[in-house]
């Protein structure tokens, strides 16, 4: 009897070790927004090579999930990540589903990886507001500079709170700095993405793109299809459609645009100075 309660004993007392191990890689009311912790946790999976599976964003005093899978190296590998906050803190609770051992090892690896990632962000974040101080002729950048970033998959639930790939829908994303002391005028209309065989592919209207997701949408819940508002969806995607048509000296701009979802290579602007009237192509390689 007295042998049973010493091996009790000593798996309470590993398991309370193991726990005290594991509560020192919690990430317990940080100071985040809800979007930051979104999108912080997604990225931290996606940097640690996990296939995301599922995605629901979370929203002040409603909680959110991701869900993600990849090979290991003592088999296939499935996680989950609960997201909560409120006001202007988070938590982030990562976890291996199924399993106990080599739990630690996850925990570990998800806290480095979402603590660089934010303390990356915040250094970034400040160089740029220091950099943003500075003459416009002493930037360390000068130029025109365009960034097109295809978002695939659950990753459009982070800006739009949809799934856009579902109803074949890719959102791109476009920035262009324009840090120089000319105006630049372009037309939205005219970005194109170009497909391996060279085919050059314009965005869809909002309302297009809408109406495919809507329907998806429809279909993806059968006979318990709620009622499905394409009406509202085009509204979001309108929110945050990119539609400058213009650049001034030292301006920002940036925005969505809805492509059919498709495999690209590249994508291409074209913008005109506006005193020379000379235009500028230029094209992003993906």
């Amino acid at each position: 009897m007295k042998r049973r309660e010493c091996i009790g004993s000593l798996a309470l007392s590993l398991l309370a070790a193991c726990t005290s191990q594991l509560r020192q890689f919690d990430l317990n009311d940080r100071p985040l927004t809800c979007e930051q912790a979104n999108q912080y946790a997604y990225r931290t999976l996606q940097v640690m090579g996990f296939a995301i599976t599922e995605f629901e964003p979370a929203a002040s005093g409603q909680p959110g999930t991701l869900r993600g899978w990849r090979e290991h190296y003592d088999g296939t590998q499935r996680v989950t990540v609960a997201i909560a906050c409120s006001g202007a803190t988070a938590g982030v609770t990562a976890s291996e589903d199924g399993r106990f051992v080599g739990l630690l090892e996850f925990k570990r690896g998800f806290y480095m990886t979402f603590t660089s990632l934010v303390s990356q962000a915040q250094a970034n974040a400040a160089a740029s507001a220091a950099e943003a101080q500075r003459p416009l002729e002493q930037r360390r950048t000068q130029g025109l500079q365009v960034l097109l970033q295809p978002v695939h998959g659950l990753g459009a639930k982070l800006d739009l709170g949809l799934d856009l790939a579902a109803g074949g829908v890719l959102p791109v994303s476009v920035t262009i700095m324009n840090v120089s002391a000319r105006r630049y005028t372009l037309a939205p209309e005219d970005i194109v993405l170009v497909r391996r065989d060279g085919t050059r592919v314009h965005a869809l209207a909002a309302a297009a793109a809408a109406a495919q997701v809507a329907r998806a949408l429809r279909q993806a819940a059968g006979d318990a299809a709620p009622d499905v508002d394409a009406a509202a969806i085009k509204t979001r995607l309108e929110s945050r459609l990119f539609s400058s048509r213009s650049v001034a000296a030292n301006e920002t701009v940036s925005g969505y645009l809805y492509f059919p979802l498709a495999a690209y290579v590249k994508g291409r602007v074209v913008l005109e100075d506006v005193e020379s009237e000379e235009s500028e192509g230029v094209m992003v390689e993906f």
